[in-house]
């Protein structure tokens, strides 16, 4: 059989010539069984070559789309770390600032504190050493009630002695 025998059966069957492929399959096929234009047995090689050709071209666009939603999947994986990353150093980052300002608040207060008339006397106070003294009641004659360390009686004098808070004048 030649390839307008081919054609022509193809053609009436399908509605479209053999491929190139399919010609080769199919001459090998007619050759071996020795097939005549007429016979009912190329047409049915026509039809076989013809489904396999389909399955073939259904199976590779199966697999060209499987190839597809993969690298899709990859592309999409990817695009997420790079996301999560990117969104884990800003947050990182907003955190820090966030801290850092809570703490120049915290130490702006704490100046504005130390520069009031309380705060400067405070200072005095620390200066002299007189807080640590009432932290750790050591006060001759003071003792510790709960967490209170209150006066007593000095027991050199027998006094009750006391604090001097204000700079002699």
């Amino acid at each position: 059989m030649t390839r307008e025998d081919f054609d022509n059966l193809s053609q009436d069957l399908l509605g479209r010539p053999v491929t190139a492929a399919e010609f080769q399959a199919l001459l090998q096929a007619a050759t071996a069984l020795r097939l005549t234009p007429g016979s009912p047995v190329a047409t049915l090689l026509i039809l076989f070559q013809a489904l396999r050709t389909e399955v073939a071209a259904a199976t590779a666009t199966r697999v060209g789309n499987a190839e597809a939603l993969a690298s899709r999947r990859r592309r999409g994986r990817i695009r997420g770390w790079i996301t999560g990353a990117i969104l884990g150093f800003c947050c990182g980052g907003l955190g820090w600032t966030f801290a850092t300002l809570q703490t120049v608040v915290r130490d702006r207060q704490a100046l504005n504190w130390a520069l009031t008339e309380e705060g400067m006397r405070a200072r005095r106070m620390s200066d002299s050493g007189l807080l640590k003294t009432l932290d750790d009641c050591s006060i001759p004659g003071w003792t510790m009630r709960g967490d209170v360390c209150a006066p007593g009686l000095d027991p050199a004098t027998g006094s009750i002695r006391g604090i001097r808070t204000r700079s002699a004048q």
